[in-house]
């Protein structure tokens, strides 16, 4: 599976809320961190349960666009909710989601990678 179908497959398991195909597209040693509000998610079932938490809160977020780096991804997000925009950079190893990092600026989560 490349870098793509595997965020597609993380999202479209997301949206469904089928968390057991969601928790099969993390690595064992998956994390998540936000800055604002602050996440820090050092395993894939804190990642799960946090995910778990947000469904039906609040609609569900947008994915605006994907590019793909390597074996990164940003991802452009929306919540319509709170009309609120940030980057997500996503980190694939062996088809496998290994890390999820938000940052507020596209330029924030390019440098990121660097």
């Amino acid at each position: 599976m490349e870098v793509e179908s595997t965020v597609m497959a993380w999202d479209t398991a997301l949206r469904a809320s089928d968390w057991e195909s969601a928790r099969s597209l993390l690595t064992d040693d998956a994390s998540y961190r936000a800055p604002d509000p602050p996440i820090d998610c050092a395993n894939p079932d804190e990642i799960i349960d946090l995910m778990r938490s947000f469904k039906g809160v609040n609609p569900d977020v947008e994915l605006l666009e994907l590019v793909v780096f390597g074996d990164h991804a940003v991802a452009s997000l929306r919540q319509p909710a709170w009309d609120a925009e940030w980057f997500q950079v996503i980190t694939v190893r062996d088809d496998q989601i290994a890390s999820l990092e938000d940052f507020p600026t596209r330029v924030s989560a390019l440098a990121s990678m660097s």
